[in-house]
């Protein structure tokens, strides 16, 4: 086949031509997704049950472990983590991997629709599988405008951006639901004789819609409907409560206080000081995230224009830009390593050869995103990382044959046959090579936790490439290489002298540095060895020993800085609002202090909320959490600014500022992007909650003693007051119930819901109760009178009294069991969390020697990272076997495989030693650089080790082989390290301040190399690092260990097999000599 393409160059580039084309076609015609992340199948039910104005104990009693009780037979269950609030109870299923969660949605849909007995109160289970709505990009309305005015303005953005083409979801947050109260006091009741229950039945017959059938007529059916339904708040003051014996009528306007407006439970949210409402915009399925998001600022552009004065609409924290860095960054990546291995390989190879080899590279990368569909890959930060991580490795192959075919015609080959046999002695550990590299990528490409599955797109995207460079280089390459364009041969001519000299003062290092080099190794392996290993083991020691530095994931700086407040619970709004209103005046100090020297400012707009959190997250108006507030500071991203300073150090000075928030819980900062979870996070359960509560404050006291460990919290409240009401014993001469008693109490106090209607979009509920005024005072309890069935109305303290006591504001359970968190941050740059969590354990464990029946364990981060290294045993273990496999096959040994595997470490070791000279601690995107740096090596290794078997082969002589074998690869090996390294130096190193202090004929050049090198100062290119770091220096310290170790390991091998065969008598079976080669 390699013969038939490189004689039929029509047919090679009719297929590279059709593999770009059918790349480009792909990207045109939308078959490919773009998204922020990968989209990743939900495994979590939620089964949520509302029940307003209730104890969590209750809830907990009579809601959530009934519904835990029913579901736990259900199989494929992973966990069950359950929450019981005075809102209501939500239990959520996690199930487990691999399985199919809408088997087991219907499973526990059957069963807790047969629970017999929930509260009378409670609303019916909500049942669902988390959706798949991912957010893109956040619209801000803000104005000095009434509530209800600034809602509608909002309402109708909403309209407006959901009509947009592409746009399905968008939802309204920042708002409070919309509702109708109906508020009669006490003593308008008495007066008329009234009670709530009769208010409420009055409402109910009167303000509805109720269809009476069909009138057969002979014209045709008429349906017959009575209308009744009252929408508005004048529509409800016409309802007639009672009609009196004279014929007159009481309506409901003449007894009530009516207002038509939203809840009570307090929200507030501000852009820049002014009041606003938010539009989440959302995508789903194949939507292309950054197309959503350009349409919107489209939109912003014109709506502003139409807009009344004082109206502000902003976008804000729009997220496909984090898509578009990624995907500037992978094109000027490409671009500037284009350059520079056009400039490496050019100075020892052809012009051709170097041309047709940066075509391979791109007919490589546009054939993998033809197929990407068929794998359901997406275009998304993922996906792009493997792309930019094979950037640095696809020319490999093709510049190991190029070198090769190149050498051949030195020694006066027709291009035609040398590109025929430089193909076919290449093709084996070429071939077997790229093979090893996919096989080091393959468990990480169909991992089915939720750990691998960020990970499966970068592994898919790296094994298509590299499998389709390797047939480019085969199959296509060969052609090339026998057909020399005439015009780029006139010019390898032109650069014949610059190829002259390069080459020469190679061979010169060659022989005069190398080869001595590479003897005094030969004569003296097991002193080199020892040397080598040596280094590896101390390496490993300060590794393991905590010396150098190991992060799961690294702490990437955000765009955004959030704080997050969480007071007492039961604090009134006005004080939650006031520390808001001073944190977010702090922040303001700060957007005027932190400026560039262009004059530009770092911070882009500030975003306050009283009342909710996380409200450009999602949608709707959820209020009634007085005592939480929120800010977030977005910033201009690093590449926008010219002050240079981290948002993880701001958020620092933010916290410094602010101090102590007297009567705070937890006063949290985030400047970080994708945290895989807390770093420390002590989860333990049990049934006793003082006895949670007691070890948690001693955990919390021990976690204080570590420097750089801060924000440390617990989930577990201190509580709330509560007035616990019960019946005196004489209650029963009178008739009343505890039924009777709660039943009022709650109708007065919280409300009665006589009715839910429907305004257009809206769900409207129309609430009964006492006044707001009377609410908000304990006498009105004492006053109020308690109606029986007979009529009677008793004072409440003549049956019942109420006592002060305390509870929980929410309840937090882990498989069927109480449970707590305690939480705390570490910054990651001064502190290892692994030695935190390490020498807290072991407080932890005496600790709990005196608590046998609290169960314990660590979550957050490194839950995470336990079930990576689970995954990674396996994988681990998979890849070592294939790696044999692919090399035991080719060298058609059991022994040799050995050779390369004990050269792998050492690549690890060149990465290691990178991320030292950066000060960069080692996370677990490292890893997937050190598993590019393994294929690298692996392949070089092959390459090497190959041709030490042909030279063994044909002369006999094992140390003449290894010696002959370096020299005769160096170039090759050295081309295609050297070539990773400067392919990924602009990742690796900041050029920007190089390019703006360089003279202008430099800095010309440097920006046509490198670009103005803003995408790689770009907040989604900080992720690239350590694997950029990786790879380079893995690649770099791999030259020397490819050169001088395999050849030392080589030797030790077969000084094994002799001395094996002594001790068992073998007699060792002589080597075939070519006598024409041994006398070269």
């Amino acid at each position: 086949m390699i013969s038939w393409f490189a004689r039929n160059h029509v047919a090679a580039n009719l297929l590279m031509i059709g593999a770009m084309i059918a790349g480009v076609w792909t990207l045109l015609s939308d078959r490919i997704p773009l998204e922020v992340f990968p989209d990743m199948p939900s495994r979590m039910i939620s089964v949520t049950v509302p029940y307003p104005a209730s104890a969590p104990e209750e809830v907990e009693e009579s809601i959530v472990l009934k519904i835990e009780e029913a579901i736990q037979q259900v199989g494929s269950i992973k966990h069950i983590n359950s929450t019981a609030s005075s809102s209501g109870g939500t239990v959520v299923i996690e199930v487990e991997e691999g399985k199919d969660p809408r088997e087991v949605l219907d499973d526990i849909k059957i069963r807790v629709d047969a629970i017999p007995n929930l509260p009378e109160l409670a609303e019916k289970p909500t049942i669902q599988l988390d959706d798949n709505f991912h957010s893109v990009i956040t619209v801000a309305v803000a104005a000095d405008m009434a509530e209800a005015d600034l809602r509608r303005l909002g309402e109708q953005i909403r309209d407006e951006i959901s009509a947009l083409p592409g746009i399905t979801h968008a939802g309204l947050s920042g708002v409070r639901p919309y509702e109708i109260g109906i508020e009669i006091p006490e003593s308008t009741l008495r007066k008329y004789g009234l009670n709530l229950e009769r208010v409420s039945q009055a409402i109910r017959s009167s303000a509805l819609d109720l269809p009476a059938g069909v009138v057969q007529t002979e014209a045709g059916d008429v349906s017959i409907r009575t209308r009744g339904r009252a929408y508005t708040g004048e529509d409800y003051a016409n309802v007639v409560i009672l009609t009196r014996p004279d014929g007159t009528k009481l309506t409901l306007g003449e007894i009530a206080m009516i207002q038509d407006g939203f809840n009570e439970n307090p929200l507030l949210a501000r852009l820049n000081g002014k009041r606003c409402v938010v539009v989440n915009v959302m995508r789903e399925g194949g939507q292309n995230a950054i197309r959503i998001a350009e349409s919107v600022k489209e939109y912003i552009a014109t709506a502003q224009q139409r807009m009344p004065d004082g109206v502000q609409i902003e976008f804000w924290n729009d997220r496909s830009k984090i898509v578009k860095g990624r995907i500037s960054l992978l094109i000027q990546n490409a671009q500037s390593s284009l350059i520079l291995v056009f400039i490496c390989v050019g100075l020892f190879l052809r012009l051709d050869a170097v041309f047709w080899v940066a075509v391979g590279m791109v007919a490589s990368f546009l054939g993998a995103i033809a197929l990407m569909p068929f794998f359901d890959i997406a275009i998304n930060l993922s996906s792009l990382f493997g792309f930019i991580l094979v950037l640095g490795i696809v020319v490999d192959d093709a510049i190991v044959i190029s070198e090769h075919v190149d050498t051949l015609r030195q020694r006066g080959m027709s291009p035609l046959d040398a590109a025929i046999q430089g193909t076919k002695e290449m093709a084996i550990p070429i071939t077997f090579g790229v093979l090893t590299t996919v096989i080091a990528f393959l468990p990480m490409a169909f991992g089915a936790s939720d750990f691998l599955m960020m990970f499966k797109p970068i592994a898919i995207v790296f094994i298509l490439v590299m499998l389709i460079a390797l047939v480019e280089t085969k199959i296509v390459l060969p052609s090339h290489l026998a057909h020399p364009v005439p015009g780029l041969s006139g010019a390898s001519d032109i650069l014949g002298p610059v190829h002259r000299f390069s080459e020469r003062n190679l061979r010169k290092f060659v022989d005069y540095v190398y080869r001595p080099a590479l003897r005094w190794c030969v004569y003296h392996r097991y002193t080199a060895l020892a040397g080598c290993f040596g280094g590896l083991i101390v390496l490993c020691g300060f590794f393991f020993s905590g010396r150098i530095l190991w992060i799961f994931f690294p702490r990437v700086q955000s765009e955004r800085i959030e704080a997050k407040l969480t007071m007492l619970d039961g604090t009134p709004f006005e004080v939650t609002d006031a520390h808001i209103q001073r944190m977010y005046e702090i922040a303001e100090q700060m957007r005027k202090e932190y400026v560039g020297p262009d004059g530009k400012p770092v911070i882009r707009a500030i975003l306050a909320t009283t009342g909710t959190t996380r409200l450009t997250w999602g949608s709707g108006g959820s209020t009634g959490s007085s005592h939480v507030g929120e800010i977030n500071m977005e910033t201009y991203g690093p590449e926008e600014r010219s002050l240079k300073v981290n948002t993880v150090d701001m958020a620092a000075d933010w916290r410094e500022r602010i101090g102590t928030i007297v009567g705070a819980e937890e006063l949290n900062f985030r400047a970080e992007i994708i945290r895989s979870g807390d770093p420390v996070d002590i989860q333990l359960t049990g049934t006793d909650p003082d006895e949670l509560l007691d070890i948690s404050d001693q955990i919390k006291a021990h976690l204080a003693t570590y420097s750089g460990v801060f924000d440390i919290t617990d989930s577990l409240d201190s509580g709330r007051n509560e007035i616990q009401l019960r019946l005196k014993p004489e209650a029963q001469s009178f008739g009343v119930t505890v039924s009777d008693l709660a039943r009022q109490v709650r109708q007065a106090f919280y409300g009665d819901e006589v009715q839910r209607i429907q305004r257009g979009r809206n769900e409207v509920k129309v609430m009964l109760r006492y006044p707001k005024e009377d609410r908000k005072s304990l006498a009105t309890l004492e006053t109020m009178r308690v109606r029986t069935a007979s009529g009677l109305e008793i004072p409440f303290s003549r049956v019942a009294e109420a006592k002060v006591g305390k509870s929980f504001t929410n309840i937090k359970r882990v498989d069927r069991r109480r449970a707590m968190n305690i939480t705390a941050d570490v910054n990651k740059s001064t502190t290892d969390p692994a030695k935190v969590r390490a020498d807290a354990e072991v407080f932890v464990r005496q600790l709990m020697a005196t608590h046998p029946h609290i169960q314990w364990s660590f979550e957050g981060e490194a839950r995470a990272q336990r079930e990576g290294a689970d995954a990674g045993k396996w994988a681990l273990a998979i890849i070592l076997l294939g790696m044999y496999a692919m090399m035991a096959i080719p060298f058609k040994s059991y022994t040799q495989p050995f050779i390369v595997m004990l050269v792998v470490p050492f690549g690890i070791v060149g990465a290691v030693l990178g991320h030292l000279f950066h000060d960069m601690p080692v996370s677990s995107m490292s890893v997937c650089g050190m598993l590019a740096v393994t294929g690298v090596i692996v392949n070089d290794t092959l390459v090497l080790v190959d041709r030490i078997n042909q030279l063994r082969e044909e002369t006999g002589d094992l140390k003449y082989a290894v010696q002959e074998g370096g020299r005769s690869r160096f170039r090759a090996i050295f081309l295609t390290q050297i070539t990773t390294f400067v392919g990924l130096m602009p990742l690796m190193f900041e050029f920007g301040s190089l390019i703006e202090n360089s003279p202008p004929g430099i800095s010309h050049m440097l920006v046509w190399i490198f670009g103005d090198n803003r995408a790689a100062q770009a907040t989604s290119a900080q992720f690239l690092t350590p694997v950029s770091v990786s790879m380079g220096y893995g690649s770099l310290f791999a030259t020397v260990i490819t050169l001088f170790l395999v050849p030392l390991c080589y030797l030790a091998v077969d000084d094994l097999g002799k001395l094996l065969n002594r001790l068992l008598g073998r007699k060792p079976q002589p080597m075939p000599v070519n006598a024409e080669a041994a006398a070269i």
